[in-house]
């Protein structure tokens, strides 16, 4: 809390590729008094010898002991995490943060005392390299606490405000995209090695070019270093034509548009 000198109590409930990423992350950052609780104690004993982070017998412990709860398990098991923790979040001013895809605000305060202070992230798992992106939403109550849910996930990479409409289009394009890149690039890398090319030397040499282009385009637009790489009559237009006819663009467009349908249908809606 702001001038007092005292450490915020987070508690994360759930330590899988999003929590725990994020555990790591704030352990590390020495800024918050951490708490954990999951299903599997072999994590939570990992936790606890490693980072430090106080470990929970069960949600309702982490929330009584916890100001800001963020539930980092699958959709489905929200609704089932928000009624063990309803007892602690009762009368208080705590703070419940969830990162399950497709559940929206309205369904997670339905599970929770009216008027609880409830916020929306959507990270991804780039967050366990600390180069992940995040976006955030919250309910009225939620508001006063956007910043402070804000600067924690920035420990793990950019954070957006988004408009909770948009949650569902967010999780299909940043949520599911680095998947989408690796499909991509295993795809080079086969390209690669049908042209002859040993599969190591493939890898590396795709990995090299996906990283360098990261870089750029924290610079450029993506149509300035597609133009700076494609000389008319080259091989990079060979290319875009080939792949244009195969439908490439078409693909991405449809298997965002599947995935955004797929959050919406998680959600219930």
């Amino acid at each position: 809390m702001e001038g007092t000198g005292r450490k915020r109590r987070v508690g994360i409930i759930g330590a899988g590729k999003i929590g725990g990423s994020l555990l790591v992350r704030l352990a590390a950052s020495g800024d918050y008094e951490l708490s954990v609780s999951d299903t599997h104690p072999e994590r939570l004993a990992e936790y606890e010898r490693s980072y430090g982070v106080g470990a929970a017998s069960s949600n309702a412990e982490l929330a009584e002991g916890c100001e800001i709860i963020i539930v980092a398990v699958k959709p489905w098991d929200v609704a089932g995490v928000l009624h063990e923790i309803y007892p602690a979040v009762e009368g208080t001013e705590k703070a419940v943060t969830s990162v399950a895809a497709g559940v929206s605000i309205a369904s997670i305060e339905d599970g929770l005392p009216p008027g609880t202070a409830v916020l929306r992230v959507m990270p991804n798992v780039c967050a366990s390299v600390g180069l992940g992106s995040a976006v955030v939403t919250s309910n009225e109550p939620g508001r006063r606490l956007l910043p402070e849910v804000m600067a924690i996930f920035r420990h793990v990479g950019d954070v957006i405000e988004l408009p909770e409409r948009l949650f569902d289009a967010a999780t299909a394009l940043h949520g599911s995209g680095p998947a989408y890149v690796a499909l991509f690039a295993d795809a080079l890398i086969q390209a690669g090695v049908r042209e002859g090319i040993p599969r190591e030397v493939a890898r590396r040499l795709v990995n090299a070019t996906l990283q360098g282009t990261a870089v750029l385009l924290k610079e450029q637009s993506p149509h300035q270093v597609r133009d700076e790489v494609m000389t008319p009559g080259g091989t990079t237009a060979a290319a875009f034509v080939a792949m244009e006819k195969a439908g490439f663009v078409g693909a991405v467009y449809d298997g965002v548009n599947a995935a955004a349908e797929r959050a919406r249908g998680l959600g219930g809606k």
